[in-house]
């Protein structure tokens, strides 16, 4: 046997020649010698390489930002959480609750609910406001106690009578629905205490009634309730009738 390696046979086409001296025998396995490539290939490689590596860099500083920072998404709606040291909007439920003003009547009989005023005058004997009355509402207050009638006398007011509809008589209920400032009712307050008026705080206000029987034997007394600027002064004669009051303010302050 030779020692020089076995020629092959048939048509064999050399690969061109590289830098290496010797050209390996592809026969026996070893790694085919390296084609020299194109320089115009190897310049869009390395081209290539360098707009991928900057196109990394880019989308890292716009979903990083600099210095690490994430970047703003231009197209995302600020958060509504609050961030320390900012105060949220108030809303309706945090503002303090105003309480509502009173309904301010124009009429008597805004003062009770419907059939309220009928059911007391169905038998002709008592009515609202009579026409011989009128004239003298101006002048008539819910109170006979002077230091409370002066203090009645100036105030915007409305007066309702429930008496004989035949004319004066000692059968009645008169009623002042008066607006007052804050100083005038602590005043009433103050006199009917002073008086000895019974009073209690009721239905957010303050109650005050008294009742005695006057030299000609007739049962006379008074109520009072004021709330808020509102005072209703109320002084009754001879008459049986319950509720009268608490009604008016049932009206005026609904629960």
């Amino acid at each position: 046997m030779s020692d020089q390696p076995e020629q092959p046979t048939g048509q064999f086409q050399p690969l061109e020649p590289d830098a290496t001296p010797a050209q390996p025998d592809v026969r026996y396995g070893a790694p085919a010698p390296r084609r020299k490539r194109n320089r115009v290939v190897i310049g869009l490689s390395v081209l290539a390489g360098v707009l991928a590596i900057a196109l990394v860099v880019v989308i890292g500083l716009l979903v990083v930002g600099p210095g690490g920072t994430p970047a703003a998404d231009s197209t995302r709606t600020p958060s509504a959480t609050a961030t320390a040291g900012s105060s949220p909007a108030p809303t309706a439920t945090d503002a303090a609750e105003t309480p509502a003003a009173p309904v301010r009547p124009t009429e008597c009989t805004q003062l009770f609910p419907a059939g309220y005023i009928e059911s007391l005058t169905a038998d002709g004997f008592l009515e609202l406001n009579p026409a011989w009355s009128q004239p003298l509402l101006s002048e008539s207050f819910g109170s006979n106690d002077e230091a409370l009638v002066a203090l009645l006398t100036p105030t915007d007011r409305l007066t309702c009578d429930l008496t004989k509809a035949s004319g004066a008589g000692e059968v009645f209920i008169l009623t002042n629905v008066a607006q007052v400032e804050g100083d005038v009712q602590a005043a009433a307050e103050a006199r009917m205490s002073e008086a000895g008026f019974t009073c209690s705080e009721e239905t957010g206000g303050t109650m005050c009634f008294t009742e005695r029987a006057d030299p000609s034997g007739n049962t006379v007394g008074e109520r009072h309730f004021l709330r808020d600027g509102t005072w209703v002064a109320t002084r009754w004669a001879n008459v049986a009738i319950t509720g009268w009051t608490q009604t008016i303010v049932s009206t005026l302050f609904p629960a």
